[in-house]
């Protein structure tokens, strides 16, 4: 895995490519400055498999850095590493919005850092076979199951870098949010009945509506497939999951989507009771998330009279 680092201390740079030799990552660039990264980024032709960036940096910063990059079509996907001792959840928040995927936290431990770095590399396989299988995009048809990321709304995030930021938050000791999940009624037929390109306006309208009604609020969210959506939000002075539920559904009424052929595509949500998580290591961030959408499907079971045997 060819590994790009960037923090302005020389010694942190000479740490991490030591450690990283250590973990079997023997292939470390290393640049002093997001400028310097930048142009090491540009000019070489092979795209780097991850990108590990200190937050605070003179000059540029590592959450503006990763703006920058995540905005280059190479750069889409690559796992990206922030390295940190920033425990405020401003920072947190703000470097995931920027295209985070993961943290490592400063001091460095070995096993922390191995683990981070692995966890990168299963991305980057994963994407890298997928992409070898369709090379030209990702089929939002190709599996209804299927997670994946969507892009152009703000706190919308990847699935793997939700449960990332989830536990950034838990090891931090930054209690106080909680998980929802909203569900898309119908979504099965929905996904037979549309092409690739409709599937995907669907999912983005739905998505909109999310965004627009958490635009106040504290809060980031991924697609999790089969037409759910996860959301991690702070849980004071926020409006209930009932009242969110209403706004959500209200402001895709008011989109009146429609298939290709003019026929109205109905959008129906259900968001399910919010988990409070309590993340340790074995309840890990996906325990939490299938409860989530454990509740969600109880809702929605709940409104269309339709039985679910998920237990939440």
């Amino acid at each position: 895995m060819k590994i790009l680092a960037v923090d302005d201390n020389q010694l942190t740079l000479d740490l991490l490519s030591q450690l990283t030799g250590q973990l079997g990552f023997h292939d470390v660039t290393t640049a002093s400055s997001g400028e310097d990264a930048l142009e090491l980024i540009g000019r070489d032709a092979a795209p780097f498999d991850c990108l590990l960036f200190d937050i605070m940096m003179t000059g540029m910063n590592g959450i503006e850095l990763c703006s920058l990059v995540r905005a280059l079509p190479a750069y889409q996907h690559t796992p990206i590493i922030m390295l940190t001792s920033m425990t405020d959840r401003d920072y947190v928040d703000r470097a995931f919005k920027a295209g985070a995927t993961d943290y490592a936290n400063k001091p460095f431990h070995i096993s922390e850092l191995g683990a981070r770095l692995r966890i990168a590399k299963q991305i980057r396989d994963a994407h890298s076979a997928h992409t070898s299988q369709n090379p030209l995009a990702i089929d939002a048809k190709q599996s209804l199951s299927q997670s994946f990321t969507i892009t152009g709304f703000p706190g919308l995030i990847s699935y793997d870098a939700l449960g990332n930021y989830l536990l950034q938050l838990s090891q931090a000791g930054l209690a106080g949010s909680q998980v929802e999940a909203v569900k898309i009624h119908r979504i099965d037929t929905i996904h037979t009945r549309t092409s690739s390109d409709e599937f995907s306006y669907a999912l983005g309208e739905v998505a909109d509506a999310i965004s627009s009604a958490l635009m106040t609020q504290n809060a980031m969210m991924a697609y999790a497939g089969n037409g759910a959506f996860l959301i991690v939000r702070g849980r004071t002075g926020m409006m209930s999951s009932v009242d969110l539920e209403t706004e959500i559904q209200n402001l895709l009424d008011d989109k009146g989507t429609e298939y290709d052929n003019g026929d109205p595509l109905d959008l129906d949500i259900s968001i399910g009771n919010p988990i409070l998580p309590r993340l340790n290591a074995t309840r890990p961030a996906r325990d939490v998330f299938e409860r989530a959408l454990a509740r969600a499907e109880q809702r929605m079971a709940q409104q269309t009279g339709h039985a679910t045997t998920l237990q939440a």
